[in-house]
């Protein structure tokens, strides 16, 4: 139940209303970190005080969460998001595809990306944010959004928002394609106690604001509008996410069929870091029964094991729920993203892999995808040069033969720096080829396999033996892995 209050003529302050949590009890989950910013409010255990952003509790919510709601109740009450705007960023759809499902972009129209600088292709030649999208969309309609009509919302921020003609060029033939602008108040703002001058003090300052905005709006706040906006399942993808083949089946469909509530292709390697590891032990040692021990020694056997989520499929009620939104709220809390630059990447994997079940989270190998950055430094580590692959890469999909994927991978992306001064060094085995985050854990047989095998259920020693036998013996396969 929402009700609203207009205070001094200004704007209307939403409260959020009590909720049953455990059948004896009436409760408010007063969170005001996951609030969209803009909105707070202090709360009690029974009574609902409003303030002003300048001076508002924000310990609130922890304390109501340590001493009356147990995030292990998975039948909690979801977290139910402001819905005081009423600006045309909210305005809804009237398409008459099915309206639970939409894939998303967070676009920036600008020739200078906020943290990358000028954006160059494999050949050095400057690429527009506006030509990658394109070269996106092409390849999203033409390999499934044609045959799967969805919502595509694109977002921008209001500093480079992209102009009429754009906006038309990149809607002509795409149906159900839609820009939205990020609230700057809501969605798009720092965090209360936090300054702009402070930047340069953060961790890895030459990462922008712009770009911790973007870590927190997927990691804690894109959950909020797409629940406000009616949707219940979400496929992001970036402006440099490639699409390579055709998808022949409704993969939010699947999802919902299975019982699947995240999604990953590409598999990844990134460490949170202390910090970050000593907020989520402080969670997990507050609410020890809050998952199973199962899935909290699994998390700690190795807490880098994630997922690369440029590209990543989610049941948005999840997110929305306990205990997963309460972990997010603390990490919002404790203002992480910002100030040790702990990105949506790792906060995303550690919410996943400790409160869903392996059969509860899938890993799309049928798909070729791309998404690939590339070092704009002079070097950006060992044997990674200017102009060479930094993150990501290429995923296979099960569509190719082995020799069909050799055939790909050599022509259509080690082939692309092949006049690189530097020689680069792009690796290929029977997943992957690209940079070394991805391709460490690309097969089973790696560090990240003991996770990827429960997701999985899949044998490397068979996919491993067929590899070596059709396309190369031993030795050569360790060439083609470390050498090329």
């Amino acid at each position: 139940l929402l009700s609203f209050i207009v205070i001094a003529g200004i704007y209307p302050i939403v409260v959020l209303h009590y909720y049953t949590y455990s059948g004896k009890q009436q409760q408010q989950l007063g969170d005001d970190s996951l609030r969209p910013p803009g909105i707070a409010k202090t709360v009690t255990a029974t009574t609902t005080t409003l303030s002003n952003n300048n001076n508002y509790d924000v310990h609130a919510g922890e304390r109501l969460l340590a001493n009356n709601v147990n995030p292990v109740n998975k039948h909690n009450a979801s977290i139910i998001p402001s819905s005081s705007s009423s600006s045309s960023s909210s305005t809804k759809s009237t398409n008459l595809h099915k309206k639970s499902d939409v894939i998303v972009y967070l676009a920036q129209f600008s020739t200078h990306h906020s943290s990358y600088g000028n954006q160059l292709d494999s050949n050095q030649i400057p690429i527009t944010g506006i030509t990658k999208l394109n070269k996106s969309l092409t390849l999203l309609y033409s390999n499934y959004a044609s045959q799967f009509p969805t919502d595509v919302l694109i977002f921008h921020d209001n500093l480079n928002p992209p102009s009429p003609q754009i906006m038309n060029e990149l809607k002509r033939n795409r149906p159900n394609l839609q820009f939205r602008p990020l609230d700057e108040k809501k969605y798009w703002s720092l965090p209360y106690g936090l300054e702009r001058w402070e930047h340069y003090t953060w961790m890895r300052p030459a990462f922008s604001i712009g770009y911790r905005l973007m870590m927190r709006w997927y990691a804690i706040l894109i959950w909020f509008y797409l629940s406000e906006e009616g949707y219940s399942h979400v496929m992001r993808l970036d402006d440099d996410s490639y699409i390579h083949s055709k998808i022949d089946y409704n993969m939010f469909d699947y999802m919902r069929k299975n019982k699947i509530r995240y999604g990953f292709v590409q598999p990844t390697y990134e460490p949170g870091g202390d910090a970050f590891d000593a907020l989520v032990d402080g969670y997990l040692n507050k609410y020890p029964n809050v998952t199973s021990q199962r899935s909290i020694e699994s998390y700690k056997q190795d807490r880098g094991v994630g997922f690369y989520n440029n590209f990543f499929m989610a049941d948005v009620s999840f997110f929305m729920s306990p205990p997963a939104a309460t972990l997010l709220a603390a990490i919002d809390r404790s203002k992480l993203i910002f100030t040790q630059r702990t990105g949506d990447l790792v906060i995303q994997s550690a919410v996943v892999r400790l409160f869903l079940k392996p059969e509860e989270v899938h890993w799309f190998r049928d798909l070729t995808y791309e998404h690939m950055t590339l070092c704009r430094k002079e070097k950006c580590g060992y044997l990674i040069h200017k102009g060479c692959p930094q993150n990501g890469g290429v995923s296979r999909g099960n569509k190719f033969t082995n020799a069909e994927w050799m055939k790909f991978a050599t022509e259509q992306v080690r082939n692309r720096f092949e006049h690189n001064p530097k020689k680069c060094s792009v690796p290929i085995n029977q997943y992957f080829v690209g940079a070394e985050d991805v391709r460490t854990c690309s097969r089973l047989r790696s560090k990240c396999g003991f996770y990827l095998k429960m997701v999985s259920g899949t044998n490397d020693t068979v996919e491993d033996t067929a590899w070596l036998k059709e396309v190369y013996d031993g030795p050569k396969m360790v060439m083609v892995e470390k050498t090329l």
